[in-house]
């Protein structure tokens, strides 16, 4: 489903209320709602005995139990698609009929009580209803830790998973399990899916099983919400079939020993996909979207009847080449067709990550599977060229020096409008470069005012990364639509596109501008030339790559990885020279201008500071929480770091004492100090670009 046909609502809370945000195929719009989220909430119990007894009782009493329903429904569509945006929604959905496609609705719920609302619900009776069942509804979770897509190749590996302790009701997992298995025959027997059932009901089972991959994860059993540690869990049986919860933090941890990784995870069990209306990620369904890219869950009790029929017409549409969100409304209207005054239609809920829903293509021939790419070793970067063509001493010659940065006090706050992802200042220090959701944009940092801007295509493209070349020619970008792109800085046209074969996570030049290096979440950092954009250096690692870092004369390339270590590289041949080890993933890494240290810093809550010419570990930083972002100065006598607790510190590079800290209201997600050394630029989920003066030090 092309993210053309998209009609994205993003709500977040605003003074008196909540303010809605509206990306359309037709316009964008925004407006101040005034929605009693809390009352809403208080009918839930309400709501829910109104689902699960409409499924139960005789037609014609469904009728009535469906009252409060079309009321909760209502209101939240009121609430939403009021005056302009309304008319945005109508003339976005005859587009996409004009074009043969079917609008999708895209909700990015920043509000905890707002996500915990059935917004499964919407109704007007003048559109034809409930919108859930003419249009796929998906929950989209926004966190920054990238995720693999959704399409793979065939065979499709599904694995089911049955826990049934016995204190609890029994449920008919037989007949879904059958459902299941006669929905697949086909696919099955013609080899493009292989559907394995998991041998027990225990952790244990499912951890043993999990080592041998899959591609879809699908559960029968039962769920829970502890409201205790606000979170979702599932039901495994012990050894003696005793109740064994697993929390969903823990679980997406278990699921993540997946090697390949699931796709989709399928949740037939109650209360998966219920929340907590002071935690964001606090359903079961919602805190997977960290592992997973997918996830069907339950956001009421469901009937054994319910779980079989939606399963069965969920993996049929999956069969017949429906992406994801569309099956889930295939199942849907499975569920109001067998008992049409059957609420149980708004039972299911989908949480995805990824703007692509189609898992993989049956209609398309099965491709061979390529060879995998060669990496360069032993090779000596071509360096050695001067700029009459000549042989040069080893390096070529740096770019001419910019002129001195002016000094003029940067604006103290800057406000983007949209979490800043990733920002890089200019060597002139006059301009800022943010990243954001869709867009790349340049700012005057006295003034405030965008002074250039490229939109991406794609509602979930992320720009991860940006970096400035050392004589500030060119810009460079790094996004989740697995480019990077090279502009100009001075006609701002795009020079170059480099693509890869996953999310671009870091992008960085080195002194000269004349290469750059990318790292990727497909495991690899990548060293081209951009003469001639082409690759002369990859280097591989065991897990996604989400920071590269040259040394300042090039001969060195510091990389973070998912693994929980940086790495140092030698760029003429490919060596590893040193592995710096976390106890989590390495989120950043960076070298002194000087080159005498590298640091590194890590969701472990520390950043570590080693001596480059000893290779030796010098001291450690300790923060509250994840260090997301860090910088050295320029002159190499401070270093920022920027923390998920929305802590921004800076320390002294010598012997990490603390200098300043400042606090934002939100994670921090990157740091760049002024080439003056005199302020420090700090973004991230508040959305704006904080400009803060340094104190004097001794240093």
């Amino acid at each position: 489903m092309p993210a053309d046909f998209d009609f994205v609502v993003e709500m977040s809370e605003a003074p008196g209320g909540y303010s809605i945000e509206v990306s359309s195929p037709c316009g964008e719009d925004s407006a101040s709602v005034d929605l009693d989220a809390h009352e809403l909430l208080g009918r839930l119990p309400t709501l829910e005995a109104a689902v699960l007894g409409s499924a139960a009782r005789s037609r014609g009493a469904g009728s009535e139990l469906e009252i409060p329903v079309r009321q909760v429904g209502g209101a939240l569509f009121n609430a939403v698609f009021q005056n302009a945006i309304k008319a945005l929604y109508l003339s976005s959905r005859q587009k996409a009929k004009d074009r043969d496609q079917r609008l999708r609705i895209v909700l990015r719920v920043r509000s905890p009580e707002l996500a915990a609302l059935p917004w499964e619900f919407l109704h007007d009776p003048k559109l034809g209803g409930y919108l859930c069942l003419h249009h796929p509804i998906i929950r989209y979770v926004e966190v920054l830790e990238p995720v693999s897509p959704l399409r793979v190749e065939p065979p499709l590996h599904i694995l089911g998973m049955v826990a049934l302790p016995g204190s609890l009701g029994a449920l008919d997992a037989e007949d879904e399990q059958k459902g299941l298995t006669a929905a697949l025959k086909p696919l099955i027997d013609e080899g493009t899916v292989q559907l394995d059932w998991v041998p027990g009901q225990t952790k244990e089972h499912l951890f043993q099983a999990l080592l041998g991959g899959c591609h879809v994860l699908h559960f029968i059993g039962h769920g829970r919400f502890d409201e205790r540690r606000r979170q979702g869990m599932i039901l495994f049986a012990d050894e003696l079939g005793r109740e064994d919860p697993l929390h969903a933090d823990a679980l997406g941890s278990l699921i993540s020993v997946s090697e390949p990784s699931p796709r989709l995870v399928v949740l037939n069990s109650c209360e998966t996909g219920t929340s907590n209306t002071q935690e964001l990620f606090s359903s079961t369904a919602a805190e997977l979207e960290h592992t997973v890219p997918a996830v069907v869950a339950m956001q009421f009790p469901v009937t054994d009847k319910g779980a079989v029929l939606f399963s069965r017409a969920l993996y049929l549409a999956l069969a017949a080449n429906r992406p994801v969100d569309e099956a889930v409304r295939t199942g849907r209207i499975a569920l109001r067709a067998n008992k049409d005054d059957s609420l149980e239609c708004f039972t299911p809920v989908l949480y995805q990550r990824s703007s692509d829903a189609r898992l993989f293509d049956f209609t398309r021939p099965r491709k061979r599977t390529p060879p995998p790419e060669e990496i360069v070793e032993d090779i000596d970067l071509p360096r050695g060229k001067d700029n009459q063509g000549g042989e040069s001493p080893g390096k070529p010659a740096p770019p001419a020096a910019p002129s001195p940065p002016a000094r003029i006090p940067p604006r103290s706050e800057i406000d983007t409008d949209r979490w800043v992802v990733s920002m890089a200042v200019h060597p002139q220090g006059r301009l800022l470069a943010t990243g954001a959701r869709k867009s790349v944009r340049i700012w005057d940092v006295t003034t405030g005012q965008v002074t250039w801007d490229r939109r991406l295509g794609g509602w979930s493209t992320m720009v991860n990364a940006t970096a400035f070349s050392v004589d500030g020619r060119k810009l460079a970008a790094g996004s989740t639509d697995n480019i990077a792109r090279i502009w100009d800085t001075a006609t701002k046209h795009l020079s170059l596109e480099l693509t890869h074969g996953h999310f671009i996570n870091a992008v960085d030049f080195d002194f000269s501008a004349r290469y750059i290096a990318t790292g990727s979440a497909d495991a690899a950092a990548h060293i081209w030339d951009l003469t001639t954009g082409t690759k002369i250096l990859s280097l591989p690692h065991a897990r996604a790559v989400r920071d590269v870092k040259f040394s300042p004369d090039g001969e060195l390339l510091l990389t973070a990885c998912e693994d929980r270590s940086a790495y140092l590289w030698n760029t003429g041949t490919g060596e590893q020279k040193v592995r710096i080890p976390h106890e989590d993933l390495v989120l950043g890494v960076a070298f002194s201008p000087d080159g005498r240290r590298i640091a590194t810093c890590s969701e472990d809550h520390t950043v570590q500071v080693w001596d480059t010419q000893t290779c030796t570990p010098l001291f450690c930083i300790e923060h509250r929480s994840g260090v997301r972002a860090l910088a050295f100065s320029p002159d190499s006598s401070l270093i920022a770091t920027g923390s998920a607790d929305g802590g921004v510190c800076v320390w002294l590079a010598e012997t990490g004492e603390s200098l300043l800290q400042v606090q934002h209201k939100r994670s921090v997600n990157a740091v760049a100090f002024y080439p003056d050394s005199q302020y420090l630029a700090s973004a991230g989920e508040d959305k704006l670009v904080h400009s803060t003066r340094l104190p004097e030090t001794n240093a």
